[in-house]
């Protein structure tokens, strides 16, 4: 029997409050509508007519447990030709009817000696998870530019909420990142810039920011900070190290689902190893570790978790664990590996059962409790059942006994399913 760690029992002190309220489903449909089902019977409640252009972009569509819908069409720095133009609207179904806002995408020109000075901003809304107001984040950048090509930038990330409308905006944080040369010509290859995450897409009482570099081959993490709210007043604490793939959090921020991806790069998929942890006052524990569960250094496979959820009760993690070669076709040598066939036909018996779900406890070391090949993870409906995606149908399954229960609902792609 595995000791419960000291994480395990913090988690479990912080549970109780959590998860309290029921959860909701919506489903991404064609020819453009969010449809909401009971979840527990899978009986239609709702549909909402959504712009015909979210469809191509699931990911651009947030919805928060109110039942609010938001849609942001994809922009980002540095603006093309195509975003200025566009003339972007952000899309809000506040609950009762649906809203267009204005960003206020940002782009100026004008000449500073023998260089051309280039502001842009592309503000990005997320929700609310009390469903008043919305939140926006933007990086204003000032490049300097001789020829199309960028010499340096300045940058200032700034962080405001406004209502549902848009309007009467106040001020939550700002913060002028280090002036930068941009040595390969292109800013964004050298120079940071503020990215925000919050727990499917919608603040509550927390929201991290990371200052990210995107860089030619492997993206660089300089620092990340929580930003917190009490008291009607936000404040900011720089973590011990900077996060990097955020998977999901308890609704507090105090406990985080961290992804470690593989720092792969030209051409290379399998240079370094996969880890996802849980973090928690200061303490971790690694819920998935891709060398010493699949042991594959010799080929360039990687396998890793797309998606992770910690349950209600904060005793364990679902995760989705999914790699980069298909059954059944050629995997190439890593760039360090020899032939090796007792781990080639590993690794094969692992792709023939991906993607899977896989739940562990949060043990120290963790345990397995469940695992479901050829599965695709929405979430948790209670603390003993997850919603899963097989054979793109809906399914309910039991982690405990590993019962299932098959809806009628059809999805194209787990993207377009969202749980809250």
């Amino acid at each position: 029997m595995g000791k419960i760690s000291e994480l395990a029992i913090v988690l479990l002190l912080m549970s109780a409050p959590l998860f309290a309220q029921g959860k909701r489903l919506w489903v991404l449909r064609d020819p453009g509508e969010m449809v909401e089902y009971d979840p527990a019977t899978f009986a239609v409640k709702q549909k909402v007519k959504i712009p015909a252009e979210a469809l191509k972009s699931a990911g651009s569509i947030s919805v928060n447990h109110l039942g609010q819908i938001l849609y942001v069409p994809p922009v980002s720095l540095p603006l093309s030709d195509e975003d200025t133009a566009a003339g972007n609207k952000v899309w809000i179904w506040n609950g009762h009817a649906a809203v267009t806002i204005d960003p206020g995408i940002e782009h100026k020109e004008e000449k500073t000696g023998s260089n051309q000075a280039v502001t842009e901003s592309a503000p990005a809304a997320y929700l609310s998870a009390d469903g008043n107001h919305l939140f926006w984040f933007a990086n204003q950048e000032r490049r300097l530019q001789r020829e199309d090509v960028d010499l340096s930038t300045a940058t200032t990330w700034q962080a405001w909420q406004t209502d549902l409308n848009g309007g009467g905006r106040e001020e939550i944080a700002s913060l002028k990142l280090p002036d930068c040369r941009c040595p390969t010509g292109s800013c964004e290859e050298s120079c940071p810039a503020g990215v925000v995450w919050a727990p499917d897409g919608s603040v509550g009482t927390f929201f991290l920011m990371t200052q990210f570099v995107a860089a030619r081959t492997t993206p660089t993490y300089k620092s990340s900070s929580r930003y917190s709210e009490q008291g009607g007043k936000w404040t900011a604490d720089v973590q011990p190290q900077p996060l990097q793939r955020l998977l999901d959090a308890a609704s507090d921020g105090t406990a985080l689902v961290e992804a470690i991806p593989d720092t792969g790069c030209c051409g290379w998929s399998n240079q370094s190893n996969d880890e996802t942890l849980v973090l928690a006052n200061g303490k971790k524990i690694t819920v998935f570790d891709e060398q010493a569960t699949y042991k594959n250094p010799d080929y360039d496979v990687s396998f890793y978790t797309s998606s992770a959820r910690l349950s209600p009760d904060l005793v364990s993690v679902a995760m989705t664990i999914v790699a980069t070669a298909e059954p059944n076709k050629p995997i190439q040598l890593s760039e360090q590996g020899q032939a090796n066939p007792e781990e080639s036909e590993h690794i094969r018996k692992a792709l023939a059962e991906l993607p899977a779900v896989e739940v562990n406890s949060l043990e120290d070391p963790p345990k397995r409790v469940a695992f479901v090949p050829h599965a695709t993870l929405v979430g948790w409906i209670s603390e003993k059942e997850l919603l899963i995606v097989e054979d793109h149908v809906l399914v309910l399954y039991n982690v405990g006994t590993g019962a299932r229960r098959k809806s009628t609902v059809r999805v194209e792609d787990v993207g377009r399913v969202f749980l809250r």
